[in-house]
């Protein structure tokens, strides 16, 4: 049946036409209402991210007190992470079968209990299962907000929707490293748990109240095959590259569990295209603005997590500085990228795609080459600079090629979208940290941490990956803007 043309509601953010009109959380809510719902969301997703860096600062007194070396200390960032990008995966099916409001509170309260659970630990190995459990509650709530922000603007407006989330995404794990120092300095590194499980604790209260339903649910078998394919791939991927780590290049026992992991991931790719109900939706990849903009944002994220971990290293292993200096050095790069992420949402949706990719690239390899020829005498204002450069060139790329790929979707493939984004952005990028900080490490040893060598030799790499985004990048963006495929 035709219905008559509407007048565009001006309580609904913008004034452009609603994506879609059945759209649960557009249908009959207040803007107020509105913001108080993503409010409450982002300030718990805002949390969980942010520990996900907050123990770098803490590393070096980590590794003292449970006598570890560099490679297992940047474990508990980088396996969190990793734990991350797994959970991420299932978020699509989970949101299409369960109340998002629940879903978000109890990825809460996984999350308070990684909190309770790190608080109480004796050893590093428990402490290590506690950040686990952490990153599990984060994995959830992470894709959640985003499919939440992307319901309530239409595409051409996904630049800013993004930009709001990048607070989350890019801000919180990137300052995180300058609020932890000053609380480790005060109180001790257990008070990073207190404080963060106090306030989420308050979040999951608030949530009770204010939260609602937020998606449509079908009933779907989870498919539980496909989730453990995906699992025990990545899973021994990372142990294999541990394994080189600590066995050395040479031995072939090392490669075992790599090999092991790859024909899992085979697979359960495979499997993906021949299922009704994929786990993910890896035909999303065939679109090729949806693909490239995978790729940039991997690239991004590899080089957004090893300089959050090696920069406060270098400062405090290399420099022989405290937590609370090594914070302050890279809080103006922090401060920066939560006040350039609505801006670059902003010019992704005047000005397209190609424009940030030159710029973010050119920027991000600038950056990471001036650390390649850092020594143990630089003033602290240079590395806050060079710091500062590479995240404007994080700002352009991460949450721009994140909303330019979410745009070439149909809506029903949002959700799997950030999905696969998020969980890809999350493994790839510990993994190519995990290698990286390793490479830093060099011969170091477990008191020193890292190794000059290595520490620049591991940015010359960095340097290497980016200028291969660039390359394909502006290779397959076109120059015309097309932020909204025309078949959308």
């Amino acid at each position: 049946m035709d219905r008559p043309p509407e007048t565009p509601d001006p309580t609904v953010v913008g004034t452009a036409p609603l994506r879609n009109e059945d759209s649960p959380i557009e249908s009959g809510m207040p803007k107020r209402r509105r913001t108080i719902v993503l409010a409450t969301m982002m300030v718990g997703t805002f949390i969980a991210s942010l520990s996900q860096s907050m123990l770098i600062a803490a590393l070096p007194t980590i590794m003292v007190q449970f006598g570890v070396d560099a490679t297992l200390g940047q474990l508990l960032t980088t396996s969190y992470i990793f734990t991350l990008g797994l959970i991420s995966a299932m978020t699509a099916a989970l949101i299409g079968k369960f109340n998002t409001k629940y879903l978000f509170m109890i990825a809460m309260t996984v999350f308070v209990a990684g909190c309770a659970a790190a608080l109480v630990a004796p050893n590093y190995w428990l402490l290590l299962a506690a950040r686990l459990l952490q990153a599990g509650g984060a994995g959830v709530a992470l894709p959640l907000v985003q499919v939440v922000a992307l319901s309530v603007y239409p595409k051409e407006q996904y630049g800013r929707a993004m930009g709001m989330v990048g607070l989350i995404i890019g801000f919180a794990p990137a300052i995180g490293p300058t609020v932890s120092g000053f609380m480790i300095d005060l109180w001790g590194w257990k008070s990073i748990f207190i404080i963060l499980g106090s306030i989420v604790a308050v979040i999951i209260l608030v949530s009770v109240f204010v939260l609602r339903d937020a998606a449509e649910h079908e009933r779907e078998r989870f498919d539980t095959l496909s989730a453990m394919l995906y699992t025990v791939g990545f899973v021994c991927f990372m142990v294999g590259v541990t394994a080189v780590e600590s066995l050395g290049l040479d031995d072939v026992r090392a490669y075992i569990p790599s090999i092991l992991g790859t024909v899992a991931l085979v697979v359960f790719a495979r499997r993906q295209f021949v299922i009704d109900n994929p786990l993910l939706k890896l035909c999303c990849l065939k679109n090729r603005q949806f693909g490239i903009a995978t790729v940039l944002v991997v690239v991004t994220q590899v080089a957004l997590m090893v300089g959050a971990i090696m920069v406060p290293l270098f400062v405090q292993d290399i420099q022989g500085k405290s937590a609370t200096a090594s914070g302050l050095t890279i809080l103006p790069g922090a401060m920066l990228l939560g006040f350039l992420n609505p801006l670059t949402g902003r010019l992704l949706d005047k000005y397209g795609a190609r424009p940030l990719i030159a710029v973010g690239c050119t920027l991000l390899i600038l950056g990471t080459l001036v650390f390649v020829k850092l020594g143990t005498g630089v003033p602290a204002w240079i590395v806050t600079v060079t710091y500062g450069i590479r995240i404007i060139g994080v700002a352009c790329l991460m949450m721009p090629m994140t909303a330019y790929g979410c745009a070439a979707l149909p809506s029903d493939d949002l959700a799997q979208g950030t999905a696969i984004m998020t969980s890809f952005r999350q493994i790839f990028g510990a993994i190519g940290s995990s290698i990286l900080v390793s490479v830093m490490a060099g011969n170091a040893e477990a008191s020193t941490g890292i190794d000059l060598f290595g520490f620049g030799v591991s940015f010359e790499v960095q340097a290497a990956i980016v200028f291969v985004g660039l390359v394909v990048g502006l290779a397959f963006v076109p120059h015309k803007r097309k932020t909204v495929p025309k078949n959308a």
